[in-house]
């Protein structure tokens, strides 16, 4: 990760290019070690797959925004799978959780919208970005859910909580930066939020299903 960021800073593209998918890969190798293939925590292994597709494409130019985009959807759709293994007992707790952070969501939604509708690229893209919206808001509810679940560790539980949580202000920065208004070090903040986000998330996963 230290070399990505450097890579970032500096500018180094093949560095870049290397780095980026190596520390996905690098979170596969650990994730499979520790949990292996048939472990009850293989849906957080296939949302790594997903991850370093979406790393791939989005590292490429031109029209692979959208596609980066869907498969980073089927990352967080696959830990949402992965987080509800378990029907959720839809307890008051987690009725209220659901609540506050969908309202959240909805004004975080709203203000970056209206920032957004005079860029063109935005309004080309506004639907499949509602989706994917949509999609990375389930995923923070059922990672702050496991704190009210029995058999995730309170460790665990705020592990794969922050995880999700730098995981969607990494999504924010870069709305903001590619639609709103670009911002002079968010391309380095996006890239530390976001990989600092997956790896709480596995920690985490490992601490509640490690073979």
């Amino acid at each position: 990760m230290g070399v990505n960021w450097l890579a970032i800073w500096f500018n180094w593209k093949i560095a870049n290019y290397i780095s980026k998918p190596a520390i996905i890969l690098a979170l596969l190798g650990w994730y499979f070690t520790k949990a292996g293939a048939s472990s009850s925590a293989l849906w957080f292994g296939i949302g790594l797959v997903f991850a370093l597709v979406g790393d791939t494409l989005l590292l490429l130019p031109g029209r692979s925004f959208l596609l980066g985009v869907t498969a980073f959807m089927l990352t967080h759709a696959a830990y949402i799978i992965g987080f509800n293994q378990a029907p959720p007992v839809m307890s008051p707790k987690i009725i209220v959780l659901t609540l506050v952070c969908f309202y959240l969501w909805l004004i975080l939604y709203a203000n970056l919208r209206k920032g957004a509708l005079t860029n063109s690229d935005f309004l080309k893209m506004e639907i499949p970005l509602i989706i994917y919206n949509l999609v990375i808001l389930l995923m923070v509810i059922s990672a702050l859910a496991t704190n009210f679940r029995t058999n995730w560790l309170p460790a665990a539980s705020t592990l794969v909580s922050c995880g999700a949580l730098l995981f969607l202000f990494s999504d924010v920065l870069l709305a903001v930066d590619r639609f709103i208004q670009p911002l002079p070090t968010a391309r380095l903040w996006k890239r530390v939020t976001y990989q600092l986000g997956q790896l709480a998330i596995i920690a985490g996963v490992l601490l509640t299903f490690s073979a």
